[in-house]
């Protein structure tokens, strides 16, 4: 597999974080692993495509203190998964303000922190 990623992935599939749709505000799914270049998301709402932007929330628990994080991305791949009517995609973050750049890296050190 050719791998480009240029951030070390942080596992937070059992964190549970939620990953919001920016635009009507539904849940698309739960961060499998995340780092400040993207995240592999797990959804069960509905297969990705490739190309595709999206403009997404992730929830972050309170005691990581840094609150929701908007970002941008773009769906570089998605493949259904080990579970029926579930599909796993691999978005790459490209378009995140400074001050959310910051706190997704806070929630990456919470993540760390709590292995």
């Amino acid at each position: 597999m050719d791998d480009r990623r240029q951030s070390n992935r942080i596992d937070a599939s059992n964190e549970g974080l939620r990953v919001i749709n920016g635009i009507d505000g539904e849940q698309l799914g739960i961060v499998g692993n995340l780092s400040l270049g993207g995240m592999m998301l797990i959804t069960t709402r509905r297969e990705l495509y490739a190309d595709g932007i999206l403009q997404l929330q992730i929830e972050v628990p309170a005691e990581a203190g840094c609150g929701p994080i908007p970002l941008g991305v773009k769906v570089l791949w998605c493949t259904p998964a080990n579970s029926p009517d579930a599909y796993w995609a691999g978005l790459e973050t490209i378009d995140i303000g400074p001050a959310d750049r910051a706190a997704l890296q806070q929630l990456l050190d919470y993540l760390t922190a709590n292995r």
